[in-house]
Order: C-alpha cells, then sequence, then structure tokens
C-alpha cells in the first residue's frame, strides 16, 4: 500500500509539474510577443474599458481615434492589468474612459465578477499572463479550484494570442482577445427587472472594485493619462428608482477621485428600441450614442459634413 501511495504521489508530482511548465512557458511567449499584440495605430488615443455597459454601448468603428476593450463582467482588477500593458506599449494614448455604473462598487458585483467560479475561468483564459503576483494570490486565497481551471485554459488562449501577433497588422485598431465592442441583438426591457430596483438591497461597497478603481486612477496619472469615468445611458425607470444608498455610495467614491473627470451619461435621452434591458445599450443605441461620442470628442467630424 505504501509503494502504490508512494508512486501515485510521483504521478501526481509529474503531472502538475508538467502542467505548471506548459503554463509559464504559454506566459513567457506571449510576454514576448507584447511588443506585437499590444501596439495599435499612432491614431488612437482615446481608450473605452470595462465591463458590458461599455461594451455594448460603445461602437469604436464610429468613433475617431478609439479602440473598445471592455468585455462584460470585468472587473476592475482585470481593467487595471489590462491597462497597464496597453498603456506601456502605446504612448499615443491620452485619454481612458472607465465603465462607472451605479452598481460596479457593490459587494454583489465583487462576489460574482471577482470572485465567482464562471467569471474567474473566463477571465484568467485570457488574462493570466497579466496578472501580477498580488492578483494571483488573491484569486488562488478566494476561489483556488476556479482559477486553476482559468489557468489551464490560458495556455490555448495564449496560443492562439502568439500565432494570431504574427499576423496582426502593427497599425490595427484591436487586439486579439482584449475585449471590444459587442453588436448586441436584443430588447428585453420587459423582462429585465433590474438587480438595482430593490429599494431594500443592501448597498455593501466592494472592497476590491473599490481598491483598483483607484489603482487605474493612479496609473493614469502616472503615465499622464486623463482618467474619464464614464456612466453610459440607462433605461429612465432604472434611473429613477436606483437604491439611494447605492447611488450615495457611488457618489463618495467618485468624490474621492476628485482629480479624475466624471461623464454621467445615464440619462441621455434614448427610444425604447435603443435598449437590450435596463442597463445595456442593443446595436440601435450603440449607434446613436457612439455617433453622439464622436461628435463630443472629435467636432471636427460635424464640420466635415
Amino acid at each position: 500500500m505504501k509503494i502504490f501511495l508512494l508512486k501515485l504521489l510521483i504521478f501526481v508530482l509529474i503531472i502538475t509539474s508538467l502542467i505548471a511548465g506548459v503554463v509559464m512557458l504559454s506566459d513567457s511567449m506571449i510576454k514576448d510577443r507584447e511588443g506585437s499584440l499590444l501596439p495599435l495605430s499612432r491614431e488612437v488615443c482615446y481608450v473605452f474599458a470595462g465591463n458590458s455597459t461599455i461594451e455594448c454601448a460603445v461602437d469604436d468603428s464610429r468613433i475617431k481615434h478609439s479602440v473598445n476593450i471592455a468585455q462584460a463582467g470585468e472587473a476592475y482588477m482585470y481593467t487595471y492589468v489590462k491597462l497597464k500593458a496597453l498603456l506601456s506599449e502605446n504612448e499615443q494614448v491620452k485619454t481612458v474612459f472607465l465603465s462607472f455604473s451605479f452598481a460596479d462598487i457593490m459587494m454583489e458585483k465583487e462576489e460574482s465578477w471577482l470572485f465567482g467560479n464562471y467569471f474567474i475561468i473566463e477571465k484568467v483564459q485570457y488574462y493570466n499572463h497579466l496578472l501580477g503576483k498580488p492578483e494571483k494570490v488573491l484569486l488562488l486565497h478566494k476561489n483556488p479550484l476556479a482559477y486553476l481551471k482559468g489557468v489551464i485554459k490560458s495556455v490555448v488562449k495564449s496560443a492562439e494570442s502568439v500565432i494570431m501577433s504574427y499576423r496582426r497588422d502593427p497599425n490595427s485598431e484591436s487586439i486579439p482577445n482584449f475585449g471590444g465592442y459587442k453588436h448586441l441583438i436584443r430588447d428585453r426591457l420587459d423582462a429585465d427587472p433590474g438587480l438595482e430596483m430593490n429599494q431594500t438591497q443592501v448597498a455593501d461597497q466592494s472592497q476590491y472594485q473599490i481598491k483598483y478603481l483607484r489603482l487605474i486612477s493612479e496609473l493614469c496619472h502616472e503615465k499622464s493619462v486623463d482618467l474619464i469615468l464614464l456612466n453610459p445611458p440607462k433605461y429612465r425607470s432604472y434611473n429613477e428608482n436606483v437604491n439611494r444608498e447605492i447611488k450615495g455610495n457611488w457618489m463618495k467614491v467618485r468624490q474621492s477621485l476628485s482629480a479624475d473627470s466624471l461623464l454621467d451619461l445615464s440619462a441621455f435621452p434614448l427610444p425604447d428600441s435603443c435598449y437590450a434591458d435596463l442597463s445595456h445599450l442593443n446595436y440601435r443605441g450603440a449607434r446613436v450614442f457612439s455617433d453622439h461620442l464622436n461628435i463630443l470628442l472629435n467636432p471636427d467630424s460635424l464640420l466635415a459634413k
């Protein structure tokens, strides 16, 4: 029995070492290709980042000099490591627009986006090579199984990105496996009750969402990049009924980032047909909203017409 257990232990150690070696190799390979993966066209000076509210609302093909790197369910921790890598390779970037909706700093988002099984696996497979030691230790501590599953999947995604890096145009306005605009064909206003509609909902603040939001702010200041907190359009009933405590906490966090700007367009007027649900735009809404942002950021576009 002892011999069997010893052999089993040796087998497990060998397999674990092989997996660790493959993961380290894939991370090393993609890091070596960052100089080909991350550089954007010198014309790109606006970056839109964050979660699905930006992903679905900002069609960067309609906004001159911009790129959208947002992804659904993206906690600020992942946005931080993405921006850190992106800004290091793109000195031409002058402004980052970061999703900052009322619910983004709630504990519910931390538990789901940062430590939930689904989002750990989904994000780690794309961004493990960008995570620093503090981020990896945090995820291992909070949800080790989900993190390890994501790490194993990252081998495939890293290989895909490495291959694409050899075909990528250095003047591209997008980055493989890095988020981007989502053309959302959906109309679910009637079916979406909205989590934030509940006036009795506990409005506990997220520790790590706020921590990494502040780290993003510090990073942008360090790189001499303007950070604009962008609250995209929300359906009118969402804004009218949002939990007051949630909105109050949101304003306190915003006020603590006094060096950064707030662009609150949550009440931007749009017809019902432009909404996918209470807090997301569909492709029709994205078209109207993106054209508005283009005129706001590139007033010459209006003159050219």
